[in-house]
């Protein structure tokens, strides 16, 4: 209150006087509640360089660093990533950010009479928002010129047509096919998030265009298994001015001002290169397993053209085997169907197969091996130890294995499936009349005549194909003993009852196509880009009993028939096969028939994939 009492003292005192100092008091604490400055509008401005040394564009520069200085304090983000110098410097150029300057040390040896572009991309950024100075870049000359001719394009990935962001583009003006694999590129760029690059810096000329994945940061592509693209036709760079004119009327009828404009345009400013990982892969072995006494399996790390050479060493293999394959023909098993070699613990023996050596040829290499079966030991018999004979009798006859039985059976089953039988292990069907399929008409069930097929040479798969009637319920019976597995184990009784799916609850979509070269293929894709169904492309192409659900199309040209796309090589100057999309998604419900004509070569590449499917994407990507 001392305070109070020397204002009183100051104003004269008296009751009324007081009270109005405390109002006034009070008012000025409510007014300033909260305490200090309130803030202005959000910084989203970037920052902006105010001077360098050298100057931005200087020539007969010959000093290996450079300062560029900014009106506000500034940091670097991802700068190995984002910042490219061109030419490439083999050893990677120091940049730092101190305070308001960022600093540049090229540890290369300077070249004569060349341009060098340093290009920062995004990488700047101001210290309190984190605002982007966007395509930034810095240029001098150690000669008299500076070379100011650029090259543009957009990168995309040849299967997905997705924009390929972060990768290295470059040029060489050696026009031999070797200069890509034997020589560093000249001028290089990276593409941004959009798939979007600018080569600069570039003298007038002829060129050849690359993008490389450059795993060793060597920019050359001597790596199999880099990815990259490449232009099939030469380019020659150039620069052309256009004026237009704007006009500035006084009033409706009388001219003012012409004003007028100077453009400039960098050709080519719109070359598409599709970005594809050549078909290698190092062949070598995996590993090699025997989980069960009677098969051994071999892994290897792609797929085989030749089959290796097995050499037992301390069994006889003879014709008592068989062979599985997988699907991509990187895995082998042999199942033996001799019990002698199956009660042998440790098989030792020697493989020959085709390993990549040092200079990425196959050459043959052999392995002595031994393979080792862990055999189970039985708790049960265990826990038996110390029973009566007639105890442990009785726990036997109890305890019986059956060869088990996988299906695909659901209760609504679609018209279009075969009812698919698999096993784990090689089978033997021992009798054709065990295996029945029933109709249900009304509460009686009538028999119908299928055939089961094997659809491998295994026994690991059978199949009932059969036109099936919408809304009709069917049960599968299996007999005990139908399958008999290489070690002995029998099948169990088995029951399946299943209701066929109706016909009102499948989308059918039909795509018109007048012009095919008779290479194409069609996709249908889910949201996901998965592949739900593959078929020959012909003019009037139908995908019958879809589920409801939102669909998309892609396309590819099937150049050498094999039914699968392929992807591009180098040496052979081969493209990957072409991809398109239909630009818009199909969203089908049930019981509806939706057609459409697609010319799948209407639009440019660049505008074909839905926008969705591309931000789908690239989220993933970035989740990973």
């Amino acid at each position: 209150m001392s305070r109070i009492k020397r204002l009183l003292n100051i104003f004269g005192g008296g009751r009324a006087c007081f009270f109005y100092l405390l109002a006034c008091l009070l008012a000025m604490g409510c007014a300033n509640r909260g305490g200090g400055p309130q803030g202005g509008p959000k910084d989203i401005a970037p920052p902006i360089p105010i001077k360098s040394t050298p100057t931005n564009g200087a020539t007969n520069h010959t000093n290996p660093t450079i300062d560029i200085y900014f009106d506000e304090i500034v940091l670097l983000e991802k700068s190995y990533e984002k910042i490219v110098v061109s030419p490439p410097q083999l050893k990677s150029p120091v940049v730092k950010a101190y305070g308001r300057k960022v600093s540049v040390e090229l540890l290369d040896s300077l070249k004569a009479n060349t341009t060098y572009i340093v290009d920062f991309s995004d990488a700047i950024v101001d210290n309190n928002e984190k605002n982007k100075l966007v395509d930034y870049y810095f240029t001098f000359s150690t000669g008299n010129d500076i070379d100011s001719l650029m090259i543009g394009g957009t990168l995309i990935d040849a299967r997905n047509l997705n924009p390929k962001g972060g990768v290295l583009v470059g040029i060489h003006s050696n026009l031999n096919d070797s200069a890509f694999q034997t020589l560093p590129f000249e001028r290089v760029s990276k593409t941004n998030d959009k798939g979007e690059f600018w080569i600069k810096g570039v003298k007038k000329g002829t060129y050849k265009l690359f993008a490389l994945g450059d795993l060793n940061s060597n920019y050359m592509y001597d790596q199999p298994i880099e990815p990259i693209a490449f232009l099939d036709s030469v380019i020659m760079p150039d620069i052309t001015f256009k004026e237009h004119l704007d006009t500035i009327w006084k009033d409706s009828v009388t001219i003012d001002t012409i004003v007028r404009h100077q453009h400039t345009r960098f050709t080519p400013n719109n070359l598409l290169l599709r970005y594809f990982t050549p078909d290698f892969v190092r062949q070598y072995l995996v590993k090699s397993e025997r989980l069960e006494p009677y098969k051994l399996s071999f892994y290897f790390n792609a797929p085989l053209d030749t089959l290796p050479i097995l050499e037992p060493l301390n069994f006889k293999l003879d014709n008592n085997y068989l062979l599985q394959q997988s699907a991509l023909r990187d895995t082998l098993t042999y199942w033996f169907t001799d019990t002698l070699i199956s009660e042998i613990d440790t098989l030792s023996y020697a493989l020959t197969y085709l390993k990549t050596d040092s200079l990425n040829q196959l050459s043959p290499q052999t392995d002595t091996l031994i393979s080792i079966v862990r055999r189970k030991v039985d708790v049960a018999d265990r826990a038996a130890v110390g029973r009566s004979s007639r105890s442990k009798e009785k726990d036997d006859k109890k305890k019986i294995e059956f060869l088990p039985i996988k299906t695909n059976s659901s209760a609504n089953f679609d018209v279009y499936n075969p009812f698919v039988l698999s096993f784990d292990k090689p089978t033997k069907y021992e009798n054709s009349k065990s295996v029945l399929v029933e109709l249900k008409v009304d509460s009686l069930w009538k028999k119908v005549e299928t055939t089961l097929y094997q659809d491998d040479s295994l026994g690991l798969q059978y199949s009932l194909s059969y036109s099936w009637q919408p809304e009709k319920t069917y049960r599968l019976t299996v007999d005990s003993a139908a399958f008999v597995s290489l070690d002995g184990l029998h099948t169990n009784a088995y029951e399946a009852t299943f209701t066929i799916k109706s016909l009102e609850s499948y989308a059918t979509l039909f795509i018109m196509m007048d012009k095919l070269s008779g290479g194409e293929i069609l996709e249908l894709l889910d949201k996901n880009e998965k592949v739900i169904r593959t078929v020959k492309a012909t003019k009037e192409t139908a995908f019958e009993y879809l589920n409801p659900d939102d669909y998309y199309l892609r396309l590819f040209v099937d150049e050498n028939g094999n039914n699968k796309w392929d992807t591009g090589d180098y040496t052979s100057k081969k493209q990957a096969e072409d991809v398109y999309y239909f630009p818009f998604k199909f969203t089908l419900r049930a019981f509806w028939e939706v057609e459409e004509n697609w010319d799948y070569k209407a639009l440019p590449i660049l505008k074909q994939k839905p926008e969705e499917l591309i931000k789908s994407s690239m989220n993933k990507k970035k989740t990973k």
